[in-house]
């Protein structure tokens, strides 16, 4: 690999821990506040995973650690994982109360994509343009001097929505320019257009009947860029909720085309769905574009989402996987931690370290390019 790509690299596995740290901190501390409310005993906060560095500091029961591994964090509670005596052992605590500490770090993930979302949409708001790409030489666009990088504001008056980013549609936004300038095909048309720092100038443009040797009407390839402008609050707000509603369920369709892939095809790389090393290509990918931080950000949003919907699946190591359990042990009358329960929590680990190592697989497939 040479020095760029090493640098690349770099940059991407930076960014996403710059990303994932604060974003797995957040869906820990909810975890903490809401036991620490409940009346639950804490016994660790942990900056990273272990194995441990060193005590950074501590209250009346609850150490704060820092630990080698700097991918997260974590929470220890009183008798989540051993049988205790103790009154406030989580073990020993109401259903309701259990369930509400779980529920907490998916509800704090939740809450930080819908105000990432909403930054994105009030500082920013971007929002889908159609520009030109190509300029074919001898054509109408070439003569009245449009450029690579302008974007389409109107033909005769008629504009179009320019979809919010929050809306992660997948509709081609330059569809109805295309119809337009095709239905104005041999017409004069007053074509309003703006550079690259958004000045806008009117054009008359005779557009020609496109040929095979001349297609198109004005003689350009049409694409799309991001647009942004300051937002207002309430729109804004409207954006960032309605985003990660979009999100989530893009997410939850991600994951069940996965386990499609996954049983009817575990050799093939899934489509549409990245690990770690995937995301930091996509990181690294997106620093050194101009809208960098509105992308960053989109990312960061859509990784807290993720953590939030996976986190609710039944599976004993995670969230919703432990809600199910406490809900199964009150309705038989179990307590404390069993061996059926520990083995579970192990399996359900090592399953879930196959496949982020199944995923991590492929990415680095795609990402060196074979």
């Amino acid at each position: 690999m040479s020095l760029a790509g090493i640098g690349y690299s770099l940059t991407g596995i930076a960014g996403l821990f710059l990303i994932l740290i604060p974003i797995v901190l957040i869906h820990e501390f909810g975890h903490f506040v809401m036991a620490r409310l409940a009346g639950i005993r804490v016994l660790e906060f942990g900056l990273g995973f272990p194995p441990r560095a060193r005590v950074i500091g501590h209250d009346h029961e609850t150490e704060y650690t820092l630990n080698y591994l700097p991918i997260g964090g974590f929470v220890r509670l009183e008798g989540e994982e051993t049988n205790s005596e103790d009154p406030r052992a989580f073990t020993n605590s109401t259903l309701p109360k259990q369930l509400i500490v779980l529920a907490a770090g998916v509800f704090m993930n939740l809450m930080t994509a819908v105000l990432l979302f909403f930054v994105v949409a009030w500082v920013f708001n971007p929002a889908v343009q159609t520009t030109i790409g190509n300029v074919s030489r001898g054509s109408p666009a070439e003569q009245v001097g449009l450029k690579l990088g302008d974007s389409l504001v109107s033909i005769d008056g008629r504009t179009y929505a320019r979809p919010s980013v929050l809306e992660f549609s997948i509709a081609d936004v330059s569809g109805g320019w295309r119809q337009d300038l095709r239905d104005h095909a041999g017409q004069t048309v007053s074509l309003v257009v703006a550079d690259s720092n958004g000045v806008q100038r009117t054009l008359s443009v005779k557009l020609r009947v496109p040929t095979d040797a001349a297609p198109g009407a004005l003689g350009v390839s049409l694409g799309s860029s991001l647009a942004t402008s300051p937002g207002d609050p309430v729109t804004a707000a409207g954006l960032a909720v309605g985003g990660t509603g979009k999100a989530m369920t893009l997410i939850l369709g991600a994951l069940g085309d996965l386990v499609k892939d996954v049983v009817t095809n575990p050799s093939a790389a899934p489509a549409g769905v990245a690990g770690p090393v995937g995301i930091a290509s996509e990181v690294a990918g997106v620093v050194s574009q101009p809208n960098a931080l509105v992308f960053l950000l989109l990312i960061a949003g859509m990784i807290s989402a993720n953590l939030a919907l996976v986190n609710v699946l039944p599976l004993p190591v995670l969230d919703g996987g432990k809600m199910v359990i406490m809900i199964v042990k009150r309705i038989f009358g179990a307590k404390g931690v069993s061996t059926y329960e520990a083995f579970a929590y192990l399996a359900s680990f090592v399953l879930l370290l196959v496949f982020m190592g199944w995923i991590t697989f492929f990415d680095i497939l795609k990402v060196s390019g074979r």
